[in-house]
């Protein structure tokens, strides 16, 4: 799988994979009630059929090509994400949504991101300052707000979270307008700016 292409995977799909990853991946699923043992197993079916029909997995269920490439970087992550939540901090599938796998944030092996569909789209060898993309996401979040969405559930914050490679945890801080301030860490409080946030989060 070149740097330059994208993968896309359908929600269905993305529960095949998680299947072959072994634990080491557990994607959110828009489309997919991953709390429902019928529903899962009926993406499953689906899913795995998908990838053969494709040429992304032999029919014995192992994957190939560039599905293999992404699987193979399921090891290395999720290093960092942002996506949005709501009031009560649950996901807000509706707003963008964005994985970084790799050894460091400055690191990065791959990008996933996730739109409302349920559609994954993987980029192996993304291009440079993946994290600062990030970042800048979250300074837009601090500078303006959250636009209002048309249906469905309301986002009232964004998280930019990231995971320490010497397995120490989650830490992840909650921006909205003109606020920025620990959302799950070892300490607590608030921060000037995005800049400083986003300093504590990947030191």
């Amino acid at each position: 799988m070149a740097s330059t292409e994208t993968l896309a995977l359908t929600d269905d799909e993305a529960v095949t994979v998680a299947l072959l990853a072994d634990g080491t991946w557990r994607p959110p699923l828009p489309t997919v009630d991953d709390g429902s043992d019928a529903e899962l197993t009926a993406a499953l079916i689906r899913g795995r059929r998908s990838l053969v029909v494709r040429g992304l997995a032999d029919p014995d269920g192992a994957m190939s090509g560039a599905a293999a490439e992404v699987l193979k970087r399921f090891g290395t992550g999720p290093r960092a994400a942002f996506l949005l939540v709501d009031a009560a901090g649950n996901w807000v599938p509706g707003g963008i949504t964005i994985y970084l796998y790799g050894t460091t944030v400055e690191d990065v092996e791959m990008s996933h991101i996730i739109d409302a569909a349920g559609v994954h789209y993987f980029r192996v060898m993304p291009p440079p300052r993946q994290w600062h993309a990030l970042t800048e996401l979250a300074e837009a979040v601090f500078a303006d707000g959250l636009t209002v969405a048309e249906t469905g559930p309301q986002p009232a914050a964004a998280l930019l979270l990231v995971v320490d490679p010497a397995g120490a945890g989650v830490k992840s801080i909650r921006v909205a307008k003109g606020t920025a301030g620990v959302a799950r860490g070892p300490v607590s409080g608030t921060f000037p700016s995005v800049a400083a946030a986003a300093a504590w989060l990947a030191g």
